[in-house]
């Protein structure tokens, strides 16, 4: 998860990097999809806690 945050949230030579807002509605709408839904609970949580 923390990949995927890192590389949604920072510029690319091919695309801008995304607000955290939208990184962490991206990485909670792929929960039970593309990530598990169990890593993506605690890793919103920490989230929540480090703001």
């Amino acid at each position: 998860m923390a990949d995927v945050y890192d590389a949604l949230t920072s510029d690319r030579p091919y695309r801008k990097a995304w607000p955290k807002e939208k990184a962490l509605a991206y990485i909670r709408e792929e929960a039970g999809k593309q990530f598990d839904p169990e890593v993506v609970e605690a890793f919103l949580k920490l989230m929540a806690e480090e703001a």
